[in-house]
Order: C-alpha cells, then sequence, then structure tokens
C-alpha cells in the first residue's frame, strides 16, 4: 500500500523503512545518510507532500503514525527528530534539527563543530504553513503553531503558539 510520485530521490535505502499506507509525492528527497545513525522511519499512514525532504546527517527522523508533511518542507536531522502522532505539517515548514558552533573568529562557520539536540513534537500537532521549528526544541502535544512562526523554546503541551520568536 505504499504509493511513490515520480522522480523520487532515495539515498541509503538500507536506513530508510516505510509502513503501511504511505505515499510520497513527486519530486521528493529521502535521505538517511550517516554512519551511526538508524536513518528514516516512517510508521503507517504517512503523506510526504510534493518537492519536501527528509534529510539525515548522521542523525535519525521518525514520523509516527497518521502525519501529513506539506509541499515543499524540509525536516533535517543532524540527532533525532521525531514527529509525533496525528500532527499535520503545512507547506513550506523547516524542522532544523542541527546547527553550527560559531564561537572561534580564526576559522569559518563552516569548519566548526555541528552541534544538534534533537527536535520533538508530540502527537496532535498542527503547524502552520511557513513555520520554522530550530534545534532542542519540544513541542507539547495538541498545540498548534501558526503560520510562519519561529520556535526557537519549547511550547508546552495545548498551546497556541504564534510570531517571532513563537509565543503562547
Amino acid at each position: 500500500g505504499v504509493s511513490f510520485g515520480k522522480s523520487i530521490t532515495v539515498r541509503h535505502p538500507h536506513k530508510i523503512s516505510i509502513g503501511d499506507n504511505v505515499a510520497i509525492d513527486d519530486y521528493c528527497v529521502l535521505d538517511a545518510k550517516g554512519l551511526d545513525n538508524n536513518g528514516i522511519t516512517l510508521e503507517d499512514n504517512i503523506f510526504i507532500g510534493r518537492n519536501s525532504i527528509l534529510s539525515c546527517k548522521n542523525g535519525d527522523i521518525v514520523l509516527e503514525k497518521n502525519v501529513v508533511v506539506g509541499f515543499n518542507s524540509e525536516i533535517f536531522s543532524g540527532s533525532r527528530v521525531v514527529i509525533g502522532e496525528n500532527t499535520l505539517i503545512a507547506a513550506y515548514v523547516y524542522i532544523i534539527g542541527g546547527g553550527h558552533d560559531y564561537s572561534r573568529v580564526d576559522i569559518p562557520v563552516s569548519e566548526q563543530e555541528k552541534p544538534s539536540y534533537g527536535i520533538k513534537v508530540e502527537k496532535n500537532c498542527w503547524i502552520g504553513a511557513g513555520t520554522m521549528v530550530f534545534d532542542g526544541v519540544t513541542v507539547g502535544e495538541d498545540t498548534i503553531i501558526g503560520a510562519g512562526a519561529v520556535v526557537s523554546k519549547d511550547i508546552p503541551p495545548f498551546s497556541i503558539a504564534a510570531g517571532m520568536p513563537a509565543r503562547v
């Protein structure tokens, strides 16, 4: 019951697990690269919208049951990103589980450490279009994140948060 659109790029397929009733739309990228990671896990009833990217850099991405990822979205993991069941992710959402150290001025940022603390979006959330969720954040269950929000700190369960930075 898995449907693949056209021109999908799959890198490191031995580290990608796909459940039942999963649809991956046209032009998506699933990249599970890494030396000691598990890769990408898509549980049952997942939809990944057109042009979306799931990319690991030695991290893991887990989409639990019934997750919808809107078109042109990206989920990146340098450690572990988990999207809880029944979560809706609108179009143009960026969930970025990693960053760059920039404490030294004697070497370029691109050559410094790349810390990653992970991201957890708990179950039953709705993340509005154009939202960015940064590394080290937990979005509590049954939470709505308004369109265009920048989530840089934890959001408690049963909340509605919006803005730059996102506030309850």
